[in-house]
């Protein structure tokens, strides 16, 4: 069994980032095709002051996270970026039951990942896009035609006062240990309007710096393949 095609399915312009940038790096570096699935336009965002002239040159939030984004993919090496276009911060009930489980569900069939990646059911701080996100993602997996290999909820676990409202622990299963400080630093940068000081502090302040994962569902001989690829490591802990 080889691993060649990986789906990351988001709610947000920089999510990607925040928790997968090293992992994107070291796929695409390995010969994996990577493509990002991104639910809503980021059009709620804050915009720090450093984007606010690129903001009034754009017109509209939305169009300025699409340009972070395009800069990022490149940054990044992701190959295609499927764009849902829901309004940010609309998800709710109908729509996860409905039209963008269905619309993920196309999605895996038409590009037949071997893994899909999403967040975890919590959606990393309650993020109520990104736990519809995590929702429809699973639904999408079971149902898919082309069904993938395995199913992987990212996790991304903070204290901080601006999420004391979080507790845990949760429970992961791999890590991928991040070895280009730099280029993770840079791809965080790119997402210029958004306020991603904490990713940006953890990524400086930890010694060993690493992105985690939970194997929610996979077929057998999955484990022994992602062994094998030599990215993601078994580690088998909590964290918070």
């Amino acid at each position: 069994m080889k691993l060649k095609k990986f789906l990351f399915v988001f709610a947000h312009p920089d999510d990607e980032t925040v928790a997968c940038a090293a992992t994107i790096q070291q796929l695409v570096q390995s010969g994996a095709e990577v493509a990002l699935c991104l639910v809503t336009d980021g059009g709620a965002g804050e915009v720090m002051p450093k984007a606010r002239k690129t903001l009034n040159k754009l017109g509209s939030i939305s169009a300025l996270r699409k340009q972070e984004m395009t800069a990022a993919q490149q940054h990044l090496g992701i190959s295609q970026i499927i764009e849902l276009g829901y309004p940010d911060g609309s998800l709710n009930n109908q729509a996860v039951w409905g039209k963008l489980t269905s619309k993920v569900t196309e999605i895996i069939d038409e590009f037949k990942p071997d893994v899909v990646i999403t967040f975890d059911h919590t959606g990393w701080y309650f993020h109520l896009d990104h736990v519809g996100t995590s929702i429809a993602t699973t639904i999408a997996f079971h149902q898919a035609t082309a069904k993938p290999k395995a199913l992987l909820l990212s996790h991304f676990y903070v204290k901080s006062d601006k999420w004391r409202y979080v507790f845990g622990p949760q429970r992961v299963t791999h890590r991928v240990k991040m070895l280009d400080r730099a280029h993770k630093l840079q791809a965080i940068e790119l997402h210029q309007s958004q306020d991603l000081r904490t990713p940006h502090e953890l990524v400086c302040g930890d010694d060993e710096h690493c992105e985690w994962y939970e194997v929610a569902f996979a077929e057998s001989g999955f484990l022994s393949a992602l062994k094998k690829q030599g990215i993601f490591e078994q580690h088998d802990t909590t964290l918070g």
